[in-house]
């Protein structure tokens, strides 16, 4: 009892109750309680103890060995005692476990996360079965796309080159860190205006390497006229592998 009490994603604020162990299906199932008193209210964050009810609500969590985990929490709704607020009833918060509405703990969103982010839909739903974990490749995908982004660190050597939406009809432009090797932008097209727009909202860029196109070097002469504008190395030899060859 104590070895699972201590594999719970937050030993603070949950209390385990008793346990159930399905040996045919695979399971562990985890009679969970919450044991803050004092919860704030998640619209004016004023504090309150007073218990409206009490549910019940069902989180997937990381699979132990070969079994899976469902934890049965047992959470309250409280009353807002703050006179001004909006909210008169609300649902506790256990941001260490899980999101609010979600139906799995936040240490297994973080793992499919992770899964989908380095394989996409369909590998990610073929290793998370290996496992032990079930997800759709569009759950897979839909938690890549709530990752957050990281804030854009203005770099001293940026590239610029388009990339293709769709069937190669629409164009927009990716720009990549060269320093870090790293993409931090993708523009909704491929105009001198939309990239000279970004770079006068970013300043201190010194050098620019990019393709022959000139709509490109419009772009940033006229949104970072101080930086060096160079041909990068994948169109260089590009050009130079095409005049061989008619050569």
């Amino acid at each position: 009892m104590e070895l699972l009490y201590h594999l719970l994603p937050d030993t603070t604020n949950l209390q385990l109750k008793r346990w159930q162990f399905d040996k045919v299906q695979g399971t562990i199932t985890l009679i969970v309680s919450a044991v803050q008193t004092v919860i704030n209210c998640p619209v004016c964050n004023h504090p309150t103890h007073r218990i409206h009810s009490r549910y019940e609500r069902k989180l997937t969590d990381l699979p132990w060995a070969d079994y899976s985990i469902t934890i049965q929490l047992r959470v309250r709704k409280f009353f807002c005692i703050n006179t001004l607020c909006k909210r008169r009833i609300f649902t506790e918060r256990l941001t260490s476990v899980t999101a609010p509405w979600a139906r799995r703990t936040l240490r297994l969103a973080q793992r499919l996360s992770a899964i989908g982010l380095s394989l996409g839909g369909a590998a990610g739903v073929r290793l998370s079965e290996h496992l032990g974990v079930t997800a759709s490749r569009n759950t897979l995908l839909k938690l890549v796309r709530s990752i957050p982004l990281p804030p854009i660190v203005t770099p001293q050597i940026l590239g610029v080159d388009d990339f293709c939406f769709r069937k190669c009809k629409t164009y927009g432009t990716a720009l990549i860190d060269l320093e870090r090797s790293r993409p931090i932008a993708l523009l909704k097209d491929a105009k001198a205006e939309t990239l000279a727009e970004w770079l006068k909202a970013h300043p201190g860029i010194k050098i620019v390497s990019r393709d022959r196109s000139k709509t490109y070097e419009s772009g940033i002469r006229q949104g970072a006229p101080e930086a060096i504008q160079v041909a990068d190395r994948f169109h260089l030899l590009q050009n130079l592998s095409q005049t061989l060859y008619q050569v």
